[in-house]
């Protein structure tokens, strides 16, 4: 986990709109989401199984999640709806948020593969996938 903290830079993404859409995001902010510049994503760690996620989107928003590992937090999803998420790791520092509801079907992960940083979103059936360079 720890070769996540970091800043990082959005470089490059898949299918965000589709994901968007399923999640049910207006077309006005999926469209100033396009268009703006790439976001950027902070990660810290301040504390044993505590972290701080913020996503920067210039103009758009910032989002922070403030989490410890195993432990649900209220989120804020695309949308603007609150959800209860729990975070675990997976493997060698895969952090995964997951809908803490029964049933629930909004997954995000974000891991290190070489030299990027791997942020994937799924939506039911629709995934994305965002890549991200390390700036600090």
């Amino acid at each position: 986990m720890a070769k996540l903290v970091g800043k990082w830079k959005l470089d490059r993404t898949e299918n965000f709109e589709e994901y968007m859409k399923a999640l049910g995001v207006s077309v006005f902010i999926r469209k100033a989401a396009l268009i703006f510049p790439n976001p950027t994503c902070e990660i810290r760690n301040p504390a044993e199984g505590h972290f701080i996620v913020t996503m920067n989107v210039p103009v758009v928003m910032t989002h922070v999640q403030d989490f410890r590992i195993g432990k649900p937090f209220e989120d804020m999803i695309p949308n603007g709806d609150k959800q209860m998420t729990v975070v675990s790791v997976e493997g060698d520092g895969k952090l995964l948020f997951k809908d803490a509801r029964e049933g629930g079907d909004h997954v995000v992960s974000r891991e290190l593969i070489k030299d990027e940083m791997l942020m994937t979103l799924e939506k039911g059936n629709v995934s994305c996938v965002r890549k991200f360079k390390r700036i600090i």
